[in-house]
C-alpha cells in the first residue's frame, strides 16, 4: 500500500494529543448526559440553559447581548437569533440600556428563572457525580487550578465573570449546591 508512509508513533501517542482526546471524550460523555437531564427537567436546550445561567451570574441578573456573546463565545448573529427565539418563547426580555441607547439589557423572565432553577436542580447532582464524583476535595481544587491555568493560557482566555465561580459541593445529594433557592 502506497499511502505516503506510516504516521510516527511519537505523533500518534503524543501526550497532548492523547490528553486532548480524553478531554473531548469526557466533555462529550458528561455534556450529552447533562443536556438530556436539563432538557427533561426544564425543556431547555443546551444553549438556552447557558444563556440563562450566564445571565444569572451577572449583577442584577442581566447584561448586554455583547457581553453575553463574549461570555459564551457566540457570534453576534448566532446569539441574536438565539435571543430572538428565547424572547419569543418567553424565557427572556430586553430592556433599554440606561447608559447606551444602542444597547439593550437582557433579563430572564419569571418563567426563564423557574426553568433555570429546575434545570440546575437536576443538573447539579448529575454533574457533581459525573465530573467530580471520583475526586477527593483536594483533587477537585487541583483540577480547578489546572483548568484555570490552561484557560488563562488559551487565546480566548478566561471569561471574566462578575461573580467568582466555585466548585460544586462535595455533597452530590444537595441539589442546590448549598446556595439559596
Amino acid at each position: 500500500m502506497s499511502d505516503g508512509g506510516t504516521v510516527p508513533e511519537t505523533l500518534v501517542n503524543d501526550d497532548a494529543v492523547v490528553l486532548y482526546g480524553d478531554i473531548l471524550r469526557v466533555t462529550d460523555t458528561i455534556g450529552g448526559r447533562s443536556e438530556q437531564i436539563i432538557r427533561e427537567a426544564s425543556g431547555l436546550g443546551g444553549s438556552e440553559f447557558e444563556v440563562l445561567l450566564r445571565l444569572a451570574r451577572h449583577p442584577e441578573g442581566r447584561t448586554t447581548s455583547a457581553r453575553l456573546a463574549e461570555d459564551l463565545s457566540f457570534t453576534s448573529g448566532g446569539l441574536t437569533r438565539l435571543i430572538a427565539r428565547m424572547e419569543q418563547a418567553g424565557l427572556l426580555v430586553r430592556h433599554p440600556h440606561p447608559d447606551d441607547r444602542r444597547a439593550a439589557l437582557l433579563e430572564p423572565t419569571s418563567d426563564g428563572r423557574q426553568r433555570l432553577r429546575r434545570a440546575l436542580q437536576a443538573h447539579v447532582p448529575q454533574v457533581n457525580q459525573d465530573l467530580l464524583g471520583a475526586l477527593t476535595p483536594v483533587e477537585r481544587l487541583i483540577l480547578r487550578e489546572l483548568v484555570t491555568k490552561v484557560l488563562g493560557h488559551c487565546p480566548r482566555g478566561l471569561v471574566q465573570n462578575e461573580s467568582q465561580p466555585h466548585l460544586p459541593s462535595s455533597n452530590p445529594s444537595n441539589p442546590t449546591n448549598g446556595e439559596p433557592s
